[in-house]
C-alpha cells in the first residue's frame, strides 16, 4: 500500500521531536529544535553536504559499463587489476577494488521489490515523515540504559546511514565509516537530521529507491540491481515475490541471511517477509502468502564478474582489455593511473567502444580456424595468430583477435599481441615484406611510375645507403652503408621487374635497390607519417635503448623492425581511405552517470598522402591477390580487394619467425600476424611440422616454411568472408592519363634469357608456387 503523502506526513517532524523530548525526558531530543529550523547554521551545512551524498550518480560508486558500438554490454567494471606500463620496460600493477553497484530508478523497482522491503523494513513508511515515535523512543530509552539501539530506524534513517556509510568507504575513511554504524544515540540523532532534510528535499520514491540502491546485500552485491543478478540472474523490475521477498529479508543481516550459505535461515526469514507483507497489506493476501511460503528458494547464483574476464565479453577480451588500458594512459581521465583506476571502478560510466560484434566473431572465429590453439594436429608449432581490424577513414578499431582464451587462468593470457607495449602488448612482430608499402609509398611520392624498371639479381650487397643526418647506416663485413639481400626463390633468380610486378611478386632485392633510390630515411619517414614507432611507442626516428633508429637499419623495408599489428593495420587503413591517415581509436564516446559527456582520445584524421598516392597504391596491391604472392588465397567474391604478404627472415630449410598479410577492402582493414610466442626468432621457427594450419574450406596445410601466403593470408580471407563489410564499395581507379601510367601499367616485364637450368630453392621469379615465392631472407 502507497496512501498519497499528506502534508502531515511531511512537516509533522519538529511535533513528534517534541513528544519525543516530553515522553522520554531525554535533553539532548529537544537540542536538536533548533538544529532544524531553517535558520540553523548547522543544519544547513549538514542538508547541503547530505543532498550532495544523496546522489548516487554524483559521487557515491557505481560500477562502469564497457559497450561495443550498438550498446550491448561487453563487461561490467567495478575492479581494476591491470599492468600499467612507467616505460617500455617497467610496469606496474594497478589494483583498485570498488564496489558492484548499479543505480535504479523508482519505475525500475516494480511492485513486488517495494512492497517487500516495506513490509519488513518499516510498514508505516508511506504515512510518517523521516522519524517513526514509536521507534525513536525505544532507541533513547535504551541508550539511557546504555543498551545498544534496536529498531526505530525508518527507511528514511536507513537511507542516510547507507549513504555515509558508502561515501565514508569511497573515500577510505575509516573513522566516519565506525561512525556511520555506531550504537549510540548520537549517530541516530545525527541520521534523524540529515532524514529530516532528505524528506523535505527528496519524494518519498526517491528515497525508497536511493535506499536499495545503497544497501548491502552480501556476496560483494550493493544495491538490489547487483543483489538480483548475484542471487536470481535477473533485473530487479523482473523480481518475482519470492525472490523480492528474499532479498528484502537479507538487508538487515547480510551475514546471517546469507541464501548462499545459510539457506534454510534464509528461506525462512523470506517466509517471515511474505507473512509481514500479508499482515501489513503490502501486496499479498494470507492465503498468497501461505503458497509463497510453500515454493523453494529457488536461486540462481551468479558469481559477480568485473572487467574483462567476464562471461559476458564473449571473444572480445583482448579487445576489452585494450579499452581499460587506454582510460588508464590517459590523463584525460585522472592525474594519476590510481586515479583514473578509480574512476573506472566507480565512475558509472558507460564506455560506448567502436568495436563491432559481426567483426569481432568472424576475425575470432578465423583466427581460431586456421591455428587453434590447442590443437596438435592443425598447429602443431603452437603458434599464435593474432588480427587487428580498422575502419579506413575514421580509424575505429573493429576487433582485435588472438587465438588463445582471454584470461588468467590454465591455457590463458592477458597479453595482447596486436598492440603496443603500453596498452598489454608484447615487444611487437617483425612484418616482413608488408612494410615495403612505406617504400613504395615513398617512391610514388617521388614520381615513379608504375612501369619504372630494374633489372635485379637474386642476391646482392648493397653500398651507399644513408640516415637522416647524412651518414652511412647499416653494416655488412665491415662495410659501413652496405646492405646484403637475397631474394627468397634464392641467388639464382635475377629477373628484370617493374615497380608494379616488384610489388606483387615482392622481390627482395628490388625493393632493397628501390629503398635505397628514395632514401632510407625518407622511407622511414613516410612509415611515422602513417602512423608507425616500434611497438614500445618509441619513435622510428630515435634511440630504442640500444637499437639503432630504423633509419640507420637498411632492412627496415623487409620488416626487420619491431611494431604492432594495429599499427601496420592503422598504416594500411591510410591508402584504403585515399591518403586519410586517423589514430586508432577504440573508444567512441563515454557518458558519465549524471549523463554528461567525457572528452576520448580522437583519431585526429588528417591527410597523410596524396589521394593520388592512395589510388596508385590500391591499384598495385590489388595485384597481390590476382597475380601476386597471395593469388593462391585470392581476392573477396563480388568485391574489390587488396593486400601485402609479409614473411620475416627466412632461413631457407629451417624455417620462419614471422609471417604476416595485411588485406583490405575501401571499407575495412585487416592486418594479421602469425608467430611462434615463446621464442620467435631463435628456437621455435616456423619451419617443418611447425608450419602446418587449417585451410579456410577444411583441411590441413603443411608448407614447409611459413609464408604470408599461408595462415596469415587464410586467416584475413576468412575474417573477410564473415566481416560486416558493409554496402560494395570500389578502389578509385587511376586515371589512363596519371603519370603514373606514363611507362604502361606495369604488369608486363620482358624478361631476360633464362640462365642455364641450375638447382634452386625458391618459388620462381618471385611468385608464390603454391608456398614459397614470398620469402627470402627479410621476406615477403
Amino acid at each position: 500500500m502507497q496512501p498519497r503523502e499528506t502534508f502531515f506526513s511531511r512537516t509533522s517532524v519538529l511535533g513528534r521531536i517534541v513528544i519525543l523530548a516530553v515522553v522520554g525526558g531525554v535533553l539532548a531530543a529537544a537540542m536538536i529544535i533548533p538544529i532544524v529550523a531553517a535558520t540553523g547554521v548547522l543544519v544547513r551545512n549538514e542538508a547541503d553536504k547530505f543532498t550532495t551524498l544523496s546522489l548516487p550518480t554524483q559521487t557515491l560508486p557505481q560500477r562502469s559499463e564497457i559497450l561495443d558500438r550498438y550498446g550491448h554490454l561487453l563487461a561490467y567494471v567495478y575492479s581494476v587489476d591491470m599492468p600499467y606500463y612507467n616505460s617500455a620496460n617497467n610496469a606496474n600493477v594497478i589494483q583498485y577494488v570498488g564496489w558492484d553497484r548499479q543505480p535504479v530508478t523508482y519505475s525500475q523497482l516494480g511492485p513486488n521489490m517495494v512492497n517487500a522491503i516495506v513490509a519488513i523494513e518499516d510498514s508505516r513508511y508511506w504515512v510518517h515523515g523521516a522519524i517513526d515515535l514509536r521507534g525513536t523512543i525505544r532507541a533513547a530509552v535504551n541508550d539511557l540504559e546504555h543498551q545498544p539501539v534496536q529498531g526505530g530506524s525508518t527507511i528514511a534513517q536507513q537511507y542516510v546511514k547507507n549513504v555515509l556509510l558508502l561515501s565514508a568507504e569511497m573515500a577510505g575513511n575509516q573513522s566516519a565509516e565506525k561512525a556511520a554504524y555506531a550504537d549510540t544515540l548520537t549517530r541516530k540523532l545525527n541520521e534523524l537530521r540529515l532524514a529530516v532534510s532528505a524528506e523535505h528535499n527528496l519524494t518519498k520514491q526517491d528515497i525508497l529507491a536511493g535506499y536499495l540502491n545503497d544497501a548491502y546485500f552480501g556476496n560483494h552485491a550493493y544495491g538490489i540491481e547487483a543483489a538480483a543478478e548475484t542471487y536470481f540472474g535477473t533485473t530487479v523490475t523482473k523480481l518475482t515475490v519470492t525472490q523480492a521477498a528474499t532479498l528484502a529479508g537479507i538487508v538487515e543481516n547480510p551475514s546471517q541471511y546469507d541464501p548462499i550459505r545459510f539457506p534454510a535461515t534464509a528461506l525462512q526469514r523470506r517466509d517471515t517477509v511474505l507473512a509481514r507483507m500479508a499482515q501489513t497489506n503490502n501486496g499479498l493476501t494470507a492465503a498468497q502468502a501461505a503458497a509463497d511460503e510453500a515454493k523453494p528458494l529457488g536461486l540462481k547464483v551468479s558469481t559477480p564478474q568485473s572487467g574483462c574476464e567476464s562471461s559476458s565479453v564473449g571473444s572480445a577480451g583482448f579487445f576489452c582489455e585494450y579499452v581499460e588500458e587506454v582510460v588508464l594512459n590517459d590523463p584525460a581521465f585522472g592525474a594519476t593511473p590510481m586515479a583514473r583506476a578509480k574512476l573506472l571502478s566507480t565512475g558509472g560510466l558507460q564506455i560506448y567502444t567502436t568495436l563491432d560484434p559481426q567483426d569481432q566473431a568472424a576475425a575470432n572465429q578465423a583466427v581460431n580456424f586456421v591455428e587453434p590453439h590447442h590443437s596438435n594436429y592443425y598447429n602443431p608449432g603452437h603458434n599464435a595468430d593474432t588480427e587487428a581490424v580498422i575502419q579506413p577513414g575514421t580509424g575505429q578499431i573493429r576487433a582485435i583477435a588472438e587465438n588463445a582464451p582471454y584470461g588468467t587462468g590454465p591455457g590463458q593470457t592477458e597479453l595482447d599481441y596486436a598492440v603496443n607495449t603500453e596498452y598489454g602488448g608484447s615487444a611487437g612482430v617483425q612484418t616482413g615484406s608488408s612494410s615495403k608499402l612505406f617504400t613504395l609509398v615513398t617512391a610514388l611520392k617521388q614520381g615513379y611510375p608504375f612501369g619504372f624498371q630494374l633489372h635485379v639479381p637474386g642476391t646482392e650487397t648493397i653500398n651507399g645507403y644513408t640516415n637522416c643526418q647524412g651518414q652511412l647506416a647499416g653494416q655488412y663485413n665491415g662495410i659501413n652503408g652496405a646492405f646484403n639481400v637475397t631474394n627468397a626463390e634464392g641467388p639464382g633468380s635475377a629477373s628484370t621487374q617493374s615497380l608494379y610486378t616488384g610489388t606483387t611478386q615482392s622481390v627482395n632485392v628490388f625493393y632493397a635497390q628501390l629503398e635505397k633510390r628514395v632514401g632510407l630515411c625518407n622511407v622511414v619517414k613516410t612509415a611515422a607519417d602513417l602512423g608507425m614507432t616500434r611497438a614500445d611507442g618509441t619513435s622510428l626516428l630515435s634511440y630504442d635503448g640500444q637499437l639503432r633508429p630504423a633509419d640507420d637499419i637498411p632492412s627496415f623495408t623487409l620488416g626487420s623492425v619491431n611494431v604492432s599489428p594495429l599499427s601496420m593495420s592503422a598504416a594500411y587503413a591510410t591508402v584504403a581511405a585515399r591518403g586519410v591517415y586517423c589514430s586508432p581509436v577504440a573508444i567512441d564516446k563515454i557518458v558519465t552517470a549524471s549523463g554528461g559527456l567525457l572528452a576520448v582520445p580522437s583519431a585526429n584524421c588528417h591527410r597523410a598522402i596524396s589521394s593520388a598516392v592512395a589510388d596508385a597504391v590500391n591499384y598495385i596491391l590489388q595485384g597481390v591477390l590476382t597475380s601476386g604472392t597471395a593469388a593462391s588465397v585470392g581476392g573477396l567474391n563480388g568485391r574489390e580487394a587488396a593486400g601485402k604478404t609479409g614473411t620475416s627472415n627466412v632461413q631457407n630449410g629451417f624455417g620462419t619467425p614471422y609471417a604476416a598479410f595485411a588485406g583490405y577492402t575501401p571499407s575495412l582493414v585487416g592486418y594479421v600476424s602469425v608467430f611462434n610466442p615463446i621464442s620467435p626468432t631463435v628456437y621455435d621457427l616456423m619451419g617443418g611440422s611447425a608450419s602446418c594450419y587449417r585451410l579456410e574450406f577444411g583441411g590441413p596445410a603443411c608448407p614447409g616454411q611459413m609464408f604470408g601466403t599461408n595462415a596469415p593470408a587464410s586467416t584475413w580471407h576468412m575474417t573477410f568472408d564473415n566481416a560486416n563489410l558493409g554496402p560494395v564499395t570500389y578502389f578509385v581507379p587511376v586515371p589512363p592519363d596519371s603519370p603514373f601510367n606514363s611507362k604502361g601499367d606495369g604488369t608486363v616485364v620482358q624478361q631476360p634469357p633464362p640462365p642455364k637450368k641450375k638447382k634452386g630453392n625458391g618459388g620462381g621469379g618471385g611468385g608464390n608456387g603454391g608456398n614459397g615465392g614470398n620469402g627470402g631472407n627479410g621476406g615477403h
